[in-house]
């Protein structure tokens, strides 16, 4: 966790630097689809054990948020 955030704020600070500056601006779909997935791995997590059904379902909500954001018109 200690990486992960030296490398966020580094890629944020790298990139101020060389031009291009990431923003961490989300719109209303994204901000859905990342409160959904947490709150899935939450349930999913809760009795500290999966199975391959667990699994075959988290792989599933993967596979139509990607379908979701593919097709999901650039104007929003």
């Amino acid at each position: 966790m200690k990486s992960l955030r030296f490398r966020g704020t580094s890629v944020s600070f790298i990139s101020v630097l060389m031009g291009n500056p990431l923003l961490l601006v989300f719109n209303e779909f994204e901000l859905i689809a990342l409160i959904g997935a947490s709150i899935i791995a939450a349930f999913i997590a809760q009795d500290a054990e999966s199975n391959w059904l667990e699994g075959a379902m988290l792989l599933g909500v993967f596979v139509m948020l990607g379908f979701a954001f593919y097709y999901l018109p650039a104007h929003l």
